[in-house]
C-alpha cells in the first residue's frame, strides 16, 4: 500500500487509531485507505501522472500527497465510525485537502508531481485559456 502505518503517527496517535478501528479488522482501514487513494487520483487524473505518484515508496513519495491521502483517509475512517465525535481538525484538513485537490485538477495551481507523458515519453503540456472578461456573443 502507498500508506504506511508509520505515516499515521504523523497526523494522529495511535491510541486514537485504535479506537477508531476498534471493533473492526484492518480490512476496515484498508478499504478507507484505498477510497482516499482513489479520490486523490480521480482529481489529479487529468494533468498528473497517477500511476507513477502512487507507484513510489519510503521517502520516494511526495509527502504532500501522503499527507493529503491521510486526511482524506482519516476522514473515511471518522465518518464510518464516531461522525458525531469526529474533531473539527479533521473536517478543516479535509476540506483543505479537497480544495487542494479542486484546485491543481483544474490548472489554477501546479503541483510539484510528474506530469503524463505521451507514447515518447514527452510530458504533455496542457494550455489553459483564459479571460478576465465574461464570454459575450458581440457580432462585430
Amino acid at each position: 500500500m502507498f500508506l504506511t502505518t508509520e505515516d499515521y503517527t504523523a497526523l494522529i496517535r495511535n491510541e486514537i487509531k485504535d479506537i477508531l478501528l476498534e471493533n473492526y479488522s484492518e480490512a476496515k482501514l484498508n478499504i478507507a485507505q484505498q477510497m482516499a487513494i482513489d479520490q486523490v487520483k480521480n482529481y489529479l487524473s487529468g494533468r498528473y501522472d497517477v500511476a507513477e505518484i502512487f507507484s513510489q515508496e519510503g521517502t520516494e513519495r511526495n509527502a504532500h500527497i501522503v499527507m493529503l491521502t491521510l486526511d482524506c483517509t482519516l476522514y473515511h475512517l471518522y465518518t464510518s465510525t464516531v461522525p458525531k465525535r469526529m474533531p473539527e481538525i479533521r473536517s478543516v484538513r479535509y476540506q483543505d485537502a479537497i480544495d487542494w485537490l479542486k484546485a491543481v485538477g483544474s490548472g489554477d495551481i501546479s503541483a510539484n508531481l510528474p506530469l503524463i507523458k505521451n507514447q515518447d515519453g514527452q510530458h504533455l503540456i496542457g494550455v489553459k485559456i483564459q479571460s478576465k472578461y465574461k464570454a459575450s456573443s458581440n457580432k462585430w
